[in-house]
């Protein structure tokens, strides 16, 4: 999940830093989850210590427009198939 995040977001923080703040992990693998078929998603939750300034983000290949959103501010409309539901789980409001 590291590697993937760099390569999306480009952002710049020290894997064992990123490694220490996975806070969850799950799943998800309902056969019927998404309209492109059997899709399977391991999902990883980083919470960042807190500090006056996110780490900037880049976005590339399938995360063009990868950005900080807070998460009062997500929207299920505004997101792909199910994520606003994993990222509920994930957050464990769902």
């Amino acid at each position: 999940c590291l590697r993937e995040l760099r390569e999306e977001t480009r952002l710049k923080v020290p894997a064992p830093v990123l490694k220490g703040s996975i806070r969850k992990q799950a799943v998800f693998d309902d056969p019927y989850r998404s309209a492109r078929g059997r899709t399977i998603t391991h999902a990883f939750y980083i919470e960042l210590e807190p500090n006056a300034s996110l780490p900037k983000v880049k976005g590339s290949d399938d995360a063009r427009q990868a950005c900080w959103v807070p998460l009062g501010d997500l929207k299920p409309q505004d997101m792909f198939e199910d994520h606003y539901f994993v990222i509920q789980d994930m957050l464990g409001t769902g």
